[in-house]
């Protein structure tokens, strides 16, 4: 790795000189003014070297040090932003793991809050445990509990925000000369990118997020997430439970030691998928090195660095294309890919990519659920989101890689288990939950006030097209299909704004019944009630089922393919 440069300048120049050495100058041209006639000067390594492209990039984060691996690590998973030989390849990336001296890092801590919290330990080893770009693992003794100490390495954190301005500089570079990457806006992923990595940098979010889990999976005797000492932890130093055990990949070990080994393939992936299904908070690294297994078959999850959050609407629109991919339905599938994906400001149509969807299904075709390879069709799938020139958010892409590790290490730990089998029971269950009576009370009410609101927008917005139409006008270009999708969705929201507001005013009248309390009334309360009830149960149905689809009328279709 090259030295640590001394000033923004020549860490510019560093990073330009790895970049040029490798026939990759074009992702830094223009950057730095006054360094360019340097950069000419340097020399592009021999090409009869044979390094392919993807080669060469590994290469160069590899030399420009932590922060380019990092980013070059979160790249990897963006299987619908770059191509497959550039993913796979950026997957080899490996932290630097340079060890500094322990007696360094304590110096680093001097005049520091940290500084006092080590006179809370009664030991901690020298020697590190582990050692990665951003920190290094100790062992020690806190209140006579074996405990494992993560600093943050000295110097990182500038490190970092350096580098992470200069990516920023380069991607608005790229964006303004390079069409592909305003089309992809890469200043946005780069924003995306640098709140990843200075969330890795805080150990407080790690430590939050274990407690989190810890609380989640209190009830589950078969998981253990360690415990955090809050007293002896801050954002540069993590303190926590020392756990041990099997590596959840050692199967030898595994075997030797009498554990079911598919039980406990059932049970780390069910944790898994319990994490996206119930809790919207998963684990987004979950290899075999952050899984250990007790003699009892107990499972130690550690690592809690790079999590992901899922509200409650992506999982609404995750949960067809799962249903869309195990049932072989290319509509359903293309529908959901285009309400989770940016086309970043393409009108990409869920018929434009259907019949490439179709043909991705048809390749399996046939096989029955047990043999589905979830991970290998959703690899296939972002492969054709970045033929489409669609992206994912960054949360998709994080649970995709999540599932895929998870049905790998599934497999690695029990050669005949069943990943669908573990992950549709969890499914089922959020599916039922999303059509509870309070779930659905807490949808109406969200359906009623969007409903509210077009109402509020619409006069205000018509007022602003008829003053474009009297200062000269406009020009409207629309393909029939193009139409006939407005014409239903307009159809759509008109019919759930009239019966919003008819559910409003039958629940509005029923909680009046409600109130009104003369003995000579009673006997016909209770029917009134019910009947208000049921009312407001059909149309609540009505508004949730087209809450999402998207109406269609033969007929009109050929009457608008005649146009």
């Amino acid at each position: 790795m090259l030295e640590r440069a001394r000033t923004r300048a020549d860490r510019l120049m560093q990073i330009g000189e790895v970049f040029v050495k490798h026939g990759l100058g074009f992702l830094v041209q223009g950057l730095g003014g006054p360094l360019a006639g340097s950069l000419r000067r340097v020399r592009r390594l021999d090409p009869q070297a044979r390094h392919t492209q993807p080669e060469h990039l590994r290469m160069a984060l590899e030399e420009l040090g932590p922060t380019f691996i990092k980013v070059g690590q979160l790249v990897s998973t963006r299987q619908d932003l770059l191509p497959p030989a550039y993913t796979r390849e950026l997957a080899k990336l490996q932290d630097d793991s340079s060890q500094i001296p322990f007696a360094e890092l304590v110096n680093a801590l001097s005049g520091q809050p940290e500084e006092a919290m080590l006179e809370q330990f009664a030991s901690i080893d020298e020697q590190p445990l582990a050692t990665g770009s951003i920190g290094q693992v100790h062992a020690g003794v806190l209140r006579g509990e074996q405990v494992v100490i993560k600093f943050r390495k000295p110097g990182v954190l500038e490190d970092v925000q350096q580098d992470l301005d200069i990516i920023s500089d380069i991607a608005a570079l790229l964006s303004r000369y390079v069409p592909i990457a305003k089309q992809y806006d890469v200043v946005e992923l780069s924003r995306q990118f640098a709140r990843t990595l200075r969330e890795e940098l805080d150990y407080t979010i790690e430590a939050t997020y274990c407690d989190r889990f810890a609380t989640y999976f209190d009830d589950d005797p078969e998981l253990h997430i360690p415990t955090i000492f809050w007293e002896a932890t801050t954002s540069s130093m993590l303190t926590q439970e020392r756990v041990s055990g099997i590596k959840i990949s050692d199967v030898e070990q595994l075997e030797a030691n009498g554990v079911d080994r598919h039980r406990l393939a059932v049970n780390a992936t069910g944790a898994m998928c319990r994490m996206v299904f119930e809790f919207g908070l998963f684990h987004a690294d979950p290899h075999p090195g952050n899984l250990f297994v007790r003699p009892d078959g107990t499972i130690n999850l550690i690592d809690f660095g790079m999590c992901g959050e899922l509200d409650d609407e992506f999982r609404d629109n995750m949960l067809p294309l799962f249903i869309g991919l195990t049932t072989e339905n290319a509509r359903q599938c293309s529908r959901a890919v285009v309400r989770l994906t940016n086309s970043h400001g393409r009108n990409v149509t869920p018929q434009e990519i259907e019949p490439e969807m179709a043909r991705l299904l048809s390749h399996y075709s046939g096989q029955s659920l047990d043999d589905l390879n979830i991970g290998k069709v959703l690899a296939d799938v972002m492969a054709m989101l970045h033929r489409h020139q669609l992206s994912l958010p960054p949360e998709a892409a994080l649970l995709i890689r999540m599932i895929a590790t998870a049905e790998s290490l599934g497999e690695l730990i029990d050669p005949e288990f069943d990943f669908i089998a573990v992950l549709s029971p969890y499914a089922s269950a959020f599916v039922t939950s999303r059509i509870s009576l309070d779930a659905l009370a807490k949808r109406l009410s969200s359906l009623t006030r969007e409903a509210v609101e077009f109402g509020v927008e619409v006069p205000s917005s018509f007022r602003k097209i008829m003053g474009v139409i009297e200062n000269g006008g406009f020009d409207v270009h629309l393909r029939a299909d193009e139409l006939e999708e407005l014409i239903d969705r307009v159809e759509v929201v008109g019919n759930r704004l009239v019966a919003g507001a008819v559910l409003a005013a039958v629940i509005n009248g029923s909680a009046k019944v409600i109130s009104y309390q003369p003995d000579r009334f009673r006997h016909w309360q209770s029917l009134l009630i019910g009947s208000g009830a049921g009312s407001a149960g059909l149309l609540g149905g009505y508004l949730l089922s087209t809450a999402g689809l998207r109406l269609r009328r033969p007929g009109r279709r050929r009457r608008l393919r005649s146009l």
